[in-house]
């Protein structure tokens, strides 16, 4: 069993990370618009098949792989221009439900797809990397000091169980905003695209 202390430490850690509003907040917001809270699910497992085999990474002593300044640099480009390539998408959509007399949602197929864009928004976000090469690291340590690599399988869950929550709720809130009519999905289109467009800009100017 985990100490109380740890998994205090584990929570409070978690907490600087998962609740941070960042791409992956609010692509799930986005497409939860469309879909319902299993949406937040998917991206949740998508988040999971990225982040569980990068802890283990970490726990075996590769480090130094994911703070390689070039390897940052790549990530951080490729994941820049893959925001903005979803900001322009979303921009796409809702230029469609202006132009459309329909009122229904018009969220390009992308959304649909929780877990890749799970796994996406997770691997192409530098700022993600880094968290887990600084304050993650530090959790990862402290781990791997109170019990080893198995220790890490049975500490994972007890970071991991913050982001479905999270994930799940976004979606769930955001398919609700159906409720608020068409103009009011290409008002928020419109504000996340804007807000994807500045992540994609500041992981390209800073990498």
């Amino acid at each position: 069993m985990l100490t109380l202390e740890l998994i205090t430490e584990i929570i409070a850690i978690t907490s600087s990370g998962a609740l941070s509003p960042g791409p992956l907040t609010f692509a799930t917001i986005a497409g939860g618009i469309k879909n319902d809270w299993k949406f937040g699910l998917y991206v949740a497992v998508g988040h999971t098949l990225f982040e569980f085999p990068l802890v283990i990474v970490l726990s075996l002593g590769a480090s130094s792989l994911i703070s390689d300044p070039v390897a940052l640099r790549a990530i951080g480009l490729l994941g820049g221009f893959s925001l903005i390539a979803f900001a322009l998408l979303m921009l796409r959509d809702a230029l469609k439900m202006i132009r459309s007399s329909e009122n229904k949602n018009l969220l390009s197929s992308w959304s649909k797809g929780g877990l890749i864009t799970g796994l996406l928004f997770t691997a192409l976000n530098p700022y993600f990397i880094i968290w887990w090469a600084s304050a993650g690291l530090k959790i990862v340590v402290d781990i791997l000091s109170y019990g080893g690599l198995p220790a890490v399988f049975v500490a994972y869950p007890v970071h991991v169980w913050m982001d479905y929550v999270w994930l799940i709720f976004l979606a769930y809130a955001s398919s609700k905003g159906r409720i608020l009519g068409r103009k009011s999905q290409i008002i928020l289109l419109l504000v996340f695209s804007i807000v994807l467009v500045y992540y994609g800009a500041r992981f390209i100017l800073l990498s």
